[in-house]
Protein backbone atom coordinates (compact mmCIF):
# COMPACT_ATOMS: atom_id res chain seq x y z
CA UNK A 1 0.00 0.00 0.00
CA UNK A 2 2.91 2.33 1.02
CA UNK A 3 4.89 1.46 -2.21
CA UNK A 4 1.51 2.10 -3.97
CA UNK A 5 1.10 5.44 -2.18
CA UNK A 6 4.11 6.72 -3.62
CA UNK A 7 4.08 5.58 -6.73
CA UNK A 8 0.98 7.81 -7.10
CA UNK A 9 2.47 10.61 -5.66
CA UNK A 10 5.38 11.06 -7.71
CA UNK A 11 2.90 10.34 -11.02
CA UNK A 12 1.01 13.32 -9.46
CA UNK A 13 3.31 15.48 -9.35
CA UNK A 14 4.76 14.53 -12.36
CA UNK A 15 1.33 15.35 -14.17
CA UNK A 16 1.36 19.08 -12.46
CA UNK A 17 4.93 19.94 -13.54
CA UNK A 18 4.27 19.11 -16.71
CA UNK A 19 1.58 21.54 -16.59
CA UNK A 20 3.66 24.01 -15.40
CA UNK A 21 6.31 23.55 -18.00
CA UNK A 22 4.20 23.67 -20.44
CA UNK A 23 3.49 27.65 -19.51
CA UNK A 24 5.48 30.12 -21.09
CA UNK A 25 7.50 32.13 -18.99
CA UNK A 26 8.18 35.22 -19.49
CA UNK A 27 12.18 36.52 -20.19
CA UNK A 28 13.58 38.77 -16.99
CA UNK A 29 12.39 42.53 -17.99
CA UNK A 30 13.56 45.72 -16.44
CA UNK A 31 14.43 46.14 -12.60
CA UNK A 32 11.12 46.74 -11.09
CA UNK A 33 10.07 50.40 -10.23
CA UNK A 34 9.87 50.81 -6.80
CA UNK A 35 9.18 54.40 -4.87
CA UNK A 36 10.89 55.90 -1.90
CA UNK A 37 8.14 57.39 0.31
CA UNK A 38 9.21 61.03 2.27
CA UNK A 39 8.04 61.51 5.49
CA UNK A 40 5.80 64.63 4.05
CA UNK A 41 3.84 62.11 1.81
CA UNK A 42 5.12 62.64 -1.43
CA UNK A 43 7.10 59.77 -3.11
CA UNK A 44 10.42 59.64 -5.76
CA UNK A 45 10.81 56.86 -8.35
CA UNK A 46 13.50 54.48 -7.74
CA UNK A 47 14.56 52.69 -11.11
CA UNK A 48 15.53 48.57 -9.42
CA UNK A 49 16.56 48.55 -5.93
CA UNK A 50 17.31 51.38 -3.35
CA UNK A 51 20.51 51.09 -0.97
CA UNK A 52 20.54 51.97 2.69
CA UNK A 53 23.84 52.74 3.73
CA UNK A 54 24.08 54.07 7.34
CA UNK A 55 22.31 57.06 7.20
CA UNK A 56 22.08 57.65 3.51
CA UNK A 57 19.70 56.48 0.81
CA UNK A 58 20.77 56.25 -2.59
CA UNK A 59 19.13 55.06 -5.53
CA UNK A 60 18.28 56.02 -9.27
CA UNK A 61 15.81 57.79 -10.53
CA UNK A 62 14.43 57.38 -14.38
CA UNK A 63 14.48 60.48 -16.63
CA UNK A 64 12.44 58.75 -19.01
CA UNK A 65 10.04 55.41 -19.78
CA UNK A 66 11.12 52.25 -21.02
CA UNK A 67 13.35 49.00 -20.16
CA UNK A 68 16.68 51.10 -20.18
CA UNK A 69 16.05 55.14 -19.31
CA UNK A 70 18.39 57.58 -18.78
CA UNK A 71 19.05 57.54 -14.85
CA UNK A 72 20.34 60.29 -12.10
CA UNK A 73 21.94 58.91 -8.76
CA UNK A 74 20.27 60.78 -5.75
CA UNK A 75 21.26 60.53 -2.24
CA UNK A 76 18.76 61.52 0.45
CA UNK A 77 19.27 61.63 3.99
CA UNK A 78 16.91 58.51 5.80
CA UNK A 79 15.82 60.67 8.20
CA UNK A 80 13.79 61.72 5.09
CA UNK A 81 12.33 58.68 4.03
CA UNK A 82 9.09 56.55 5.56
CA UNK A 83 10.64 53.66 5.99
CA UNK A 84 7.83 51.45 6.89
CA UNK A 85 5.93 52.59 3.97
CA UNK A 86 9.12 52.41 1.43
CA UNK A 87 9.97 48.52 2.26
CA UNK A 88 6.27 47.37 1.91
CA UNK A 89 6.02 48.62 -1.36
CA UNK A 90 9.12 47.60 -2.08
CA UNK A 91 8.25 43.96 -1.00
CA UNK A 92 4.74 44.21 -3.19
CA UNK A 93 6.85 45.44 -6.17
CA UNK A 94 9.33 42.47 -5.92
CA UNK A 95 6.34 40.01 -5.88
CA UNK A 96 4.26 41.44 -8.93
CA UNK A 97 8.11 42.35 -10.81
CA UNK A 98 8.72 38.38 -10.12
CA UNK A 99 5.72 37.47 -10.11
CA UNK A 100 5.07 38.69 -14.34
CA UNK A 101 8.94 37.33 -14.97
CA UNK A 102 11.12 34.42 -13.55
CA UNK A 103 8.10 32.91 -11.50
CA UNK A 104 7.02 30.28 -13.99
CA UNK A 105 9.69 29.18 -14.75
CA UNK A 106 11.26 29.06 -11.89
CA UNK A 107 8.63 26.85 -10.32
CA UNK A 108 8.56 24.73 -13.34
CA UNK A 109 12.36 23.54 -12.53
CA UNK A 110 11.74 23.06 -8.85
CA UNK A 111 8.93 21.08 -9.73
CA UNK A 112 11.03 18.97 -11.91
CA UNK A 113 13.39 18.60 -9.42
CA UNK A 114 10.53 17.44 -6.83
CA UNK A 115 8.95 15.23 -8.72
CA UNK A 116 12.31 13.33 -9.36
CA UNK A 117 13.04 12.68 -5.91
CA UNK A 118 9.63 11.49 -5.29
CA UNK A 119 9.94 9.13 -8.30
CA UNK A 120 13.16 7.74 -6.86
CA UNK A 121 10.72 7.45 -3.47
CA UNK A 122 8.59 4.81 -5.32
CA UNK A 123 11.68 3.25 -7.18
CA UNK A 124 13.45 2.99 -3.43
CA UNK A 125 13.32 -0.34 -1.81
CA UNK A 126 15.05 0.35 1.58
CA UNK A 127 12.02 1.77 3.84
CA UNK A 128 14.27 4.31 6.09
CA UNK A 129 16.18 5.71 2.82
CA UNK A 130 12.71 6.41 1.16
CA UNK A 131 11.59 8.12 4.02
CA UNK A 132 14.33 10.40 3.91
CA UNK A 133 14.03 11.12 0.36
CA UNK A 134 10.46 11.65 1.03
CA UNK A 135 10.77 14.32 3.80
CA UNK A 136 13.69 15.84 1.89
CA UNK A 137 10.85 16.87 -1.04
CA UNK A 138 8.94 17.62 1.65
CA UNK A 139 11.13 19.93 3.43
CA UNK A 140 12.13 21.35 -0.23
CA UNK A 141 8.05 22.46 -0.81
CA UNK A 142 7.74 24.09 2.51
CA UNK A 143 10.11 26.61 2.01
CA UNK A 144 9.43 27.94 -1.47
CA UNK A 145 7.21 29.99 -0.69
CA UNK A 146 8.67 32.33 2.00
CA UNK A 147 11.73 32.45 -0.52
CA UNK A 148 9.74 33.38 -3.87
CA UNK A 149 7.28 35.76 -2.45
CA UNK A 150 4.57 33.32 -2.23
CA UNK A 151 3.99 32.29 -5.83
CA UNK A 152 1.70 29.82 -5.93
CA UNK A 153 1.34 29.20 -2.31
CA UNK A 154 -1.81 27.62 -2.78
CA UNK A 155 -0.59 24.84 -4.96
CA UNK A 156 2.37 24.08 -2.36
CA UNK A 157 -0.12 23.53 0.46
CA UNK A 158 -2.35 20.84 -1.69
CA UNK A 159 1.22 19.32 -2.62
CA UNK A 160 1.88 19.28 0.68
CA UNK A 161 -1.25 18.15 2.37
CA UNK A 162 -0.99 15.39 -0.28
CA UNK A 163 2.67 14.45 0.75
CA UNK A 164 2.19 14.54 4.31
CA UNK A 165 -0.01 11.56 4.00
CA UNK A 166 2.70 9.59 1.92
CA UNK A 167 5.38 10.72 4.73
CA UNK A 168 2.74 9.30 7.35
CA UNK A 169 2.65 6.12 5.35
CA UNK A 170 6.53 5.55 4.91
CA UNK A 171 7.08 6.46 8.26
CA UNK A 172 5.23 3.65 9.25
CA UNK A 173 6.78 1.12 6.73
CA UNK A 174 9.99 2.11 7.79
CA UNK A 175 8.89 0.91 11.48
CA UNK A 176 8.59 4.49 12.95
CA UNK A 177 5.60 4.89 14.99
CA UNK A 178 5.85 8.40 16.28
CA UNK A 179 3.81 11.32 14.97
CA UNK A 180 4.60 14.66 14.05
CA UNK A 181 2.90 17.81 13.35
CA UNK A 182 4.19 19.79 10.64
CA UNK A 183 3.07 23.28 10.74
CA UNK A 184 3.63 25.37 7.55
CA UNK A 185 3.61 29.18 7.79
CA UNK A 186 2.59 30.47 4.27
CA UNK A 187 4.22 33.45 2.98
CA UNK A 188 1.03 36.16 1.55
CA UNK A 189 0.22 35.50 -2.02
CA UNK A 190 -1.58 38.65 -2.28
CA UNK A 191 0.15 42.22 -2.50
CA UNK A 192 0.45 44.46 0.62
CA UNK A 193 0.20 48.01 -1.01
CA UNK A 194 -1.38 48.80 -4.88
CA UNK A 195 1.48 49.79 -7.19
CA UNK A 196 1.17 52.80 -8.36
CA UNK A 197 1.69 53.39 -12.35
CA UNK A 198 4.76 54.31 -14.50
CA UNK A 199 5.48 58.28 -13.70
CA UNK A 200 4.96 60.53 -16.42
CA UNK A 201 7.43 62.50 -18.02
CA UNK A 202 6.01 65.95 -16.31
CA UNK A 203 6.03 63.49 -13.04
CA UNK A 204 9.73 62.77 -13.19
CA UNK A 205 10.70 66.68 -13.73
CA UNK A 206 8.57 67.20 -10.34
CA UNK A 207 10.57 64.24 -8.67
CA UNK A 208 13.79 65.29 -9.99
CA UNK A 209 13.19 68.89 -8.76
CA UNK A 210 11.77 67.82 -5.55
CA UNK A 211 15.21 65.95 -4.86
CA UNK A 212 17.02 69.06 -6.02
CA UNK A 213 15.57 70.52 -2.63
CA UNK A 214 16.32 67.73 -0.48
CA UNK A 215 19.91 66.72 -1.78
CA UNK A 216 22.24 67.65 1.19
CA UNK A 217 25.50 67.94 -1.29
CA UNK A 218 25.60 71.49 -3.50
CA UNK A 219 27.23 69.51 -6.23
CA UNK A 220 24.70 67.28 -6.13
CA UNK A 221 21.89 69.40 -5.74
CA UNK A 222 23.19 71.37 -9.36
CA UNK A 223 23.28 68.56 -11.09
CA UNK A 224 19.87 67.69 -10.26
CA UNK A 225 18.91 71.08 -11.24
CA UNK A 226 20.64 70.77 -14.29
CA UNK A 227 19.15 67.77 -15.04
CA UNK A 228 15.50 69.24 -14.75
CA UNK A 229 15.78 71.66 -16.98
CA UNK A 230 17.74 69.08 -19.30
CA UNK A 231 14.54 67.21 -19.59
CA UNK A 232 12.04 69.40 -20.03
CA UNK A 233 13.85 70.86 -22.72
CA UNK A 234 14.20 67.48 -24.39
CA UNK A 235 9.96 66.97 -23.68
CA UNK A 236 8.97 69.99 -24.63
CA UNK A 237 6.81 69.12 -26.84
CA UNK A 238 4.93 66.53 -24.63
CA UNK A 239 4.64 69.01 -22.05
CA UNK A 240 2.17 71.47 -21.47
CA UNK A 241 3.88 74.76 -21.94
CA UNK A 242 2.25 76.68 -18.92
CA UNK A 243 3.98 73.47 -16.41
CA UNK A 244 6.81 73.15 -18.20
CA UNK A 245 7.66 77.07 -18.21
CA UNK A 246 6.50 77.22 -14.28
CA UNK A 247 9.29 74.18 -13.73
CA UNK A 248 11.79 75.43 -16.01
CA UNK A 249 11.67 78.74 -14.33
CA UNK A 250 11.89 77.31 -10.95
CA UNK A 251 14.82 75.30 -11.57
CA UNK A 252 16.61 77.84 -13.59
CA UNK A 253 16.37 80.42 -10.83
CA UNK A 254 17.79 77.98 -8.42
CA UNK A 255 20.52 76.74 -10.12
CA UNK A 256 21.49 80.16 -10.76
CA UNK A 257 21.16 80.94 -6.90
CA UNK A 258 23.37 78.18 -6.37
CA UNK A 259 25.90 78.69 -8.80
CA UNK A 260 26.10 82.22 -6.40
CA UNK A 261 26.59 80.69 -3.71
CA UNK A 262 29.14 78.65 -4.83
CA UNK A 263 31.25 81.38 -6.32
CA UNK A 264 30.60 83.16 -3.12
CA UNK A 265 31.64 80.49 -0.75
CA UNK A 266 34.51 79.35 -3.13
CA UNK A 267 36.03 83.34 -2.53
CA UNK A 268 35.35 83.07 1.43
CA UNK A 269 37.67 80.12 1.01
CA UNK A 270 40.10 81.50 -0.57
CA UNK A 271 40.44 84.31 1.66
CA UNK A 272 40.28 82.74 4.10
CA UNK A 273 42.78 80.18 3.95
CA UNK A 274 45.25 82.80 2.83
CA UNK A 275 45.03 85.21 5.54
CA UNK A 276 44.53 81.83 8.13
CA UNK A 277 47.99 80.39 6.54
CA UNK A 278 49.57 84.27 7.27
CA UNK A 279 48.83 84.35 10.67
CA UNK A 280 49.59 81.33 11.52
CA UNK A 281 53.41 82.59 10.22
CA UNK A 282 53.21 85.25 12.76
CA UNK A 283 51.65 82.98 15.56
CA UNK A 284 48.82 86.00 15.72
CA UNK A 285 46.42 83.23 17.88
CA UNK A 286 44.20 86.40 18.33
CA UNK A 287 44.23 87.21 14.65
CA UNK A 288 43.20 83.81 13.98
CA UNK A 289 40.82 84.04 16.83
CA UNK A 290 39.11 87.05 15.04
CA UNK A 291 39.29 85.36 11.71
CA UNK A 292 37.46 82.45 12.81
CA UNK A 293 34.78 85.16 14.29
CA UNK A 294 35.01 86.60 10.91
CA UNK A 295 34.16 83.69 8.93
CA UNK A 296 30.95 82.54 11.35
CA UNK A 297 29.62 86.09 10.49
CA UNK A 298 30.07 85.60 6.74
CA UNK A 299 28.80 82.18 6.77
CA UNK A 300 25.74 83.15 8.42
CA UNK A 301 25.28 86.09 6.08
CA UNK A 302 25.33 84.12 3.00
CA UNK A 303 22.29 81.66 4.90
CA UNK A 304 24.95 79.13 6.06
CA UNK A 305 23.96 76.80 2.77
CA UNK A 306 27.33 75.64 2.76
CA UNK A 307 28.39 73.34 5.93
CA UNK A 308 30.60 71.17 4.79
CA UNK A 309 33.02 74.18 3.33
CA UNK A 310 32.49 76.00 6.32
CA UNK A 311 33.84 72.85 8.32
CA UNK A 312 36.75 73.00 5.86
CA UNK A 313 37.50 76.71 6.66
CA UNK A 314 36.81 76.59 10.59
CA UNK A 315 39.18 73.56 10.59
CA UNK A 316 41.96 75.00 8.94
CA UNK A 317 41.83 78.34 11.28
CA UNK A 318 42.06 76.01 13.99
CA UNK A 319 45.01 74.14 12.64
CA UNK A 320 46.51 77.22 12.20
CA UNK A 321 45.54 78.68 15.56
CA UNK A 322 47.47 75.08 17.06
CA UNK A 323 50.44 75.79 15.23
CA UNK A 324 50.15 79.63 15.80
CA UNK A 325 50.07 79.15 19.58
CA UNK A 326 52.97 76.22 18.82
CA UNK A 327 55.05 78.46 17.29
CA UNK A 328 54.14 81.74 19.68
CA UNK A 329 55.51 79.56 22.78
CA UNK A 330 58.65 78.24 20.51
CA UNK A 331 59.32 82.03 19.79
CA UNK A 332 59.07 83.45 23.17
CA UNK A 333 61.43 80.31 24.70
CA UNK A 334 63.89 82.02 21.66
CA UNK A 335 63.48 85.34 22.92
CA UNK A 336 64.32 84.28 26.19
CA UNK A 337 67.44 82.72 25.31
CA UNK A 338 68.45 84.91 22.37
CA UNK A 339 71.08 86.54 24.87
CA UNK A 340 72.92 82.87 25.48
CA UNK A 341 72.58 82.63 21.62
CA UNK A 342 74.51 85.40 20.82
CA UNK A 343 76.92 85.13 23.69
CA UNK A 344 77.40 81.35 22.34
CA UNK A 345 78.22 83.08 18.58
CA UNK A 346 80.57 85.29 19.72
CA UNK A 347 82.50 82.48 22.00
CA UNK A 348 83.11 80.44 18.89
CA UNK A 349 83.21 82.75 16.04
CA UNK A 350 87.18 82.78 16.20
CA UNK A 351 86.62 78.81 15.77
CA UNK A 352 84.44 79.36 12.97
CA UNK A 353 86.46 81.93 11.40
CA UNK A 354 89.91 79.60 11.45
CA UNK A 355 88.34 77.09 10.02
CA UNK A 356 86.98 79.14 7.17
CA UNK A 357 90.30 80.20 6.53
CA UNK A 358 91.89 76.78 6.92
CA UNK A 359 89.91 75.67 3.92
CA UNK A 360 91.85 76.68 1.20
CA UNK A 361 94.35 74.47 3.06
CA UNK A 362 92.20 71.64 4.37
CA UNK A 363 90.98 71.12 0.61
CA UNK A 364 94.96 70.74 -1.01
CA UNK A 365 95.52 68.27 2.14
CA UNK A 366 92.47 66.16 0.80
CA UNK A 367 93.69 65.94 -2.86
CA UNK A 368 97.27 65.75 -1.50
CA UNK A 369 98.09 68.70 -3.57
CA UNK A 370 99.70 70.95 -0.58
CA UNK A 371 99.60 73.85 0.79
CA UNK A 372 103.17 74.70 0.76
CA UNK A 373 104.99 74.28 4.40
CA UNK A 374 104.56 77.99 5.11
CA UNK A 375 101.24 78.36 4.80
CA UNK A 376 100.70 75.04 6.33
CA UNK A 377 102.68 77.08 9.45
CA UNK A 378 100.91 79.47 9.20
CA UNK A 379 97.59 77.87 9.56
CA UNK A 380 98.69 75.24 12.37
CA UNK A 381 99.60 78.65 14.14
CA UNK A 382 95.94 79.70 13.65
CA UNK A 383 94.80 77.08 14.44
CA UNK A 384 96.76 77.07 17.66
CA UNK A 385 95.17 80.61 18.53
CA UNK A 386 91.37 80.25 17.99
CA UNK A 387 91.97 76.49 20.26
CA UNK A 388 89.91 78.33 23.03
CA UNK A 389 87.40 78.75 21.20
CA UNK A 390 86.24 75.82 20.82
CA UNK A 391 87.26 73.70 23.72
CA UNK A 392 86.67 76.51 26.26
CA UNK A 393 83.28 77.37 25.35
CA UNK A 394 80.42 76.03 27.15
CA UNK A 395 77.41 76.04 24.99
CA UNK A 396 73.92 75.97 26.40
CA UNK A 397 71.59 72.69 26.10
CA UNK A 398 69.79 73.27 22.90
CA UNK A 399 73.54 73.83 21.38
CA UNK A 400 75.23 70.72 22.89
CA UNK A 401 74.71 68.53 19.80
CA UNK A 402 75.72 71.46 17.60
CA UNK A 403 78.86 72.22 19.18
CA UNK A 404 79.48 69.04 19.74
CA UNK A 405 79.68 68.65 15.79
CA UNK A 406 81.80 71.78 15.57
CA UNK A 407 84.69 69.97 17.89
CA UNK A 408 84.66 66.97 15.84
CA UNK A 409 85.20 69.12 13.13
CA UNK A 410 87.88 71.48 14.57
CA UNK A 411 89.64 67.72 15.88
CA UNK A 412 90.03 66.37 12.37
CA UNK A 413 90.71 69.42 10.74
CA UNK A 414 93.54 69.84 13.71
CA UNK A 415 94.40 66.67 13.05
CA UNK A 416 94.54 66.82 9.18
CA UNK A 417 97.57 69.72 9.50
CA UNK A 418 99.51 67.82 11.67
CA UNK A 419 99.64 64.71 9.62
CA UNK A 420 100.13 66.41 6.96
CA UNK A 421 103.13 68.33 8.41
CA UNK A 422 104.78 65.41 9.58
CA UNK A 423 104.40 63.59 5.96
CA UNK A 424 106.17 66.72 4.36
CA UNK A 425 109.17 66.98 7.19
CA UNK A 426 109.26 63.12 6.69
CA UNK A 427 108.07 62.05 3.13
CA UNK A 428 105.73 59.68 4.87
CA UNK A 429 103.41 58.73 1.52
CA UNK A 430 101.32 56.86 4.02
CA UNK A 431 100.83 59.80 6.68
CA UNK A 432 100.06 61.97 3.60
CA UNK A 433 96.94 59.41 2.79
CA UNK A 434 95.59 59.53 6.70
CA UNK A 435 95.89 63.62 6.03
CA UNK A 436 94.15 63.56 3.22
CA UNK A 437 91.09 61.42 4.87
CA UNK A 438 90.80 63.07 8.22
CA UNK A 439 90.67 66.62 5.71
CA UNK A 440 87.76 65.28 3.91
CA UNK A 441 86.37 64.43 7.37
CA UNK A 442 86.66 68.16 8.58
CA UNK A 443 85.43 69.70 5.30
CA UNK A 444 81.96 67.82 5.59
CA UNK A 445 81.67 68.27 9.57
CA UNK A 446 82.39 71.93 9.54
CA UNK A 447 79.74 72.47 6.53
CA UNK A 448 77.05 70.78 9.45
CA UNK A 449 78.33 72.18 12.27
CA UNK A 450 77.82 75.47 10.54
CA UNK A 451 74.56 74.83 9.18
CA UNK A 452 73.26 73.28 12.85
CA UNK A 453 74.51 76.04 14.47
CA UNK A 454 72.75 79.09 12.90
CA UNK A 455 70.21 76.94 12.78
CA UNK A 456 69.90 76.54 16.21
CA UNK A 457 70.11 80.37 16.70
CA UNK A 458 67.38 81.21 14.23
CA UNK A 459 64.11 82.66 15.18
CA UNK A 460 61.40 80.16 15.09
CA UNK A 461 59.10 79.78 12.25
CA UNK A 462 56.32 77.70 10.31
CA UNK A 463 57.71 75.66 7.15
Amino acid sequence: MQQWRGAVMASLVVVFVAAVSAANAQPPGAPPLLRVFLTDGTSLTSFGEWVRMDDRIVFSLPLSDGPTPDLQLVTLAAGRVDWVKTERYAQTARMVHYASTRAEDDFAQFSNQVAAVLTGVAKEPDPKRRLAMAESARSALAEWPRQHYGYRATDVQQMLSLLDEVVSDLRAAAGQDTFELNLVSTTPTAPADTLLPPPSTAQLAEELLAASTLAESPAERTTLLERVVGLIERAADLLPAAWATRVRTTAVGTLRTERATDLAYSKLAATTLDRAAQRARAADVRGLERLRAETLKADAKLGAKRPAELGVMLAAIDAGAESARRLRLARDQWRLLEPVYRSYQRSVRPALVALAGAERALEDIRAQAGPSPAALRKTITRFYKARPAVNGTNPPAQLAAAHALLKSAWEMADNALTLRMRAVETGDRARAAEASAAAAGALMLTVRARDDIAQAVKAPALP
